[in-house]
């Protein structure tokens, strides 16, 4: 694999889960112990990432293919603001992390785990992040990257508190140093299999929450998924043939497409306008994906299976 791509493809996976542990080891303390700037702060560092992500549209290369990924992170933010309660049940048990015993199964759920903590912050679940941060700390060290999320890690977050622009270097030389190590030892595969695992947690938690909450808004943002999901799939084809465990990730996410083939793109036609002193064009034309409530729940049964599969 071309070493632009690795880390271009590791960059977008690791980065965002390394601001969700950073922030939250003050998340862990005890609420008289956090000033108010401290939360502001922590609030934007996590906002100006997502910002970031929105604004570069995640695009990267792979095989000579632009595309890109959303930020799981999202998912959360969107049932926490539709009013949907916190619910615990949906995530992946902190105790079953020491069951994780290959590359493969430490590798994704690190990217499950990392969804469940920053879906906890969200909700400011204070005493269940501190067991799930503890779950990647101890996945980390599993997977050889836990020395750039050790104690120098806090303690630099500590003294820079009030910096933001101090904290977002210290984010990107912890990423830079996962990045080299993951390259120098030729585990690439690792970055996609943490993106895998966070992919189908976010939408895990989103199809179960639909069951209770069948609004129309989150029809849509499943729907969403349709494109992402086939850039997913192109990440993850070159490794199907690794292991058996890659092989069936790899051969259900290519089902999981086919029903997302199904889902309807409404294209309505709207002529655009043309500002040629300011060298601009304004795109007028609109899209749509229609999904159906039966879809929807063939979906979710798929994601059910894949999740059981990537978590047991």
């Amino acid at each position: 694999m071309p070493e632009k791509n690795s880390k271009n493809r590791i960059r977008l996976v690791i980065v965002f889960l390394i601001i969700i542990v950073v922030t939250s080891l003050f998340y862990f303390r005890k609420p008289s112990e956090k000033t108010n700037d401290e939360v502001k702060l922590i609030e934007d560092l996590v906002a100006s990432s997502v910002n970031a992500e929105q604004e570069s549209g995640n695009i990267f290369h792979f095989n000579n293919i632009m595309f890109s990924l959303p930020s799981p992170y999202q998912i959360s933010l969107i049932l926490h603001e539709s009013g949907i309660s916190y619910n615990k049940e949906l995530l992946n048990p902190s105790r079953k992390a020491s069951d994780y015993v290959t590359n493969f199964s430490r590798a994704i759920n690190f990217g499950v785990y990392g969804v469940d903590l920053g879906y906890i912050n969200i909700y400011q679940q204070t005493q269940d992040a501190a067991s799930y941060f503890a779950v990647l700390k101890i996945l980390s060290l599993d997977l050889g990257i836990y020395k750039v999320l050790n104690q120098n890690i806090v303690n630099r977050v500590e003294a820079n508190i009030n910096t933001r622009d101090s904290l977002m270097v210290i984010v990107s030389e912890t990423y830079r140093n996962i990045d080299k190590y993951l390259k120098n030892n030729k585990r690439e595969e690792t970055g996609a299999l943490i993106l895998a695992g966070g992919w189908i947690e976010s939408i895990y938690v989103l199809t179960q929450e639909m069951k209770n909450n069948p609004h129309p808004d989150l029809m849509q943002r499943i729907a969403e998924q349709k494109r992402p999901l086939e850039n997913l799939i192109k990440l993850l084809i070159p490794y199907s043939e690794d292991s058996e465990s890659y092989k069936y990730l790899v051969e259900n996410l290519i089902q999981l497409a086919y029903t997302f083939d199904e889902i309807v793109e409404e294209y309505e036609y709207i002529p655009s306008k043309d500002f040629p002193k300011k060298k601009l064009t304004i795109v007028n034309s609109t899209s749509k994906l229609i999904i159906t409530p039966k879809l929807t729940s063939v979906i979710t049964e798929k994601i059910e299976k894949l999740h059981t599969f990537i978590t047991q």
